[in-house]
């Protein structure tokens, strides 16, 4: 099958890399010209021409995919990997099999942004790697193929993307194995009367603690939301500080309020919530500089 490849971020290049490997590579690769060039242009655009150039995969940057209909034309179908650009009618239908996207999240609760955070956030045991048609809407073409990702205890947004990264390569595989053969029913419809969790960028407010909440709420949002991502948030006399790393600690119950530091030391600071402890420790202040935490804070503040 002739397929094209578009390419943005380090799953896609992870992706790429294992396809070539698998004899499966693409007559062309396609990726952003402008799309936060001066930020990746040593990281992610500098190792894709690598994997290009090494594989002589011809590489086309554009900052419209529309430039680029001819030469589409020639091919059965695309696959999208991170791939930033809204991308038009005109464009996902030329092919025979259309565009597929992976998407990392079940399909169409997790539709948009962040589903690997979101499902975390949601205490899953689960997420999915989706692959499915690009259509006009947000994550509502017709379904190829899914695959289960457990989600481990100890696994944060880091952690459970690289799952996806090692994932993604041998789930496409399977799928186009499928679009390839005989039998019928390929795709399934998306029930879109289904109202997915949340679609949007998660806001300030959603990063904030609440600690009059359980303690795995508050443990999943912590590792949702660690960096490089904008990370989870808190106040001490009105001074926000960030959580980067906790762990549940469990210790027979004391007298105290939900929010309370009961413990601190200078890696960490022991905090009680509404059904236990948590152990947070890599904590950042405004400026998302470490702080030493018994220079911060101390035994008694009461954390909101």
């Amino acid at each position: 099958m002739r397929y094209f490849f578009l390419s943005y971020g380090e799953m896609s290049l992870r992706c790429l890399s294992d396809l070539i490997s698998m004899n499966l590579k693409p007559v062309f690769v396609v990726t952003h010209k402008s799309y936060e060039y001066e930020k990746e242009r040593n990281g992610f655009y500098k190792k894709l021409g690598e994997v290009c150039s090494q594989a002589d995969i011809e590489l086309i940057r554009t900052d419209s995919i529309s430039e680029l209909k001819d030469k589409i034309k020639g091919t059965h179908a695309g696959v999208c990997a991170g791939f930033m650009e809204i991308i038009k009618e005109e464009i996902f239908s030329i092919p025979e099999y259309g565009i597929l996207n992976i998407h990392c999240g079940k399909l169409p609760q997790y539709r948009g942004r962040a589903p690997i955070t979101r499902a975390i956030m949601d205490g899953n045991d689960t997420l999915y790697l989706t692959i499915h048609k690009v259509d006009s809407g947000v994550d509502s073409g017709d379904i190829l193929f899914e695959k289960e990702i457990i989600i481990d205890d100890e696994d944060d947004v880091n952690s459970l993307y690289y799952k996806c990264s090692f994932n993604c390569a041998y789930v496409l595989k399977e799928a186009i194995e499928k679009l390839l053969g005989k039998q019928e029913g390929k795709f399934a419809k998306q029930d879109l009367s289904i109202k997915p969790k949340a679609n949007l960028k998660i806001q300030d407010e959603e990063r904030c603690l609440d600690w009059n909440r359980n303690l795995k709420d508050i443990y999943n949002k912590i590792r949702a939301l660690t960096y490089p991502y904008p990370s989870a948030s808190t106040y001490l006399n009105g001074i926000k500080y960030y959580i980067l790393r906790s762990k549940p600690f469990y210790t027979p119950e004391k007298p105290g309020s939900n929010g309370e530091i009961t413990e601190v030391n200078s890696d960490f600071i022991l905090v009680k919530c509404k059904d236990g402890y948590i152990m947070n420790y890599d904590v950042r202040d405004e400026n998302f500089e470490k702080v030493n935490c018994l220079e911060v804070f101390k035994k008694g503040d009461i954390l909101s």
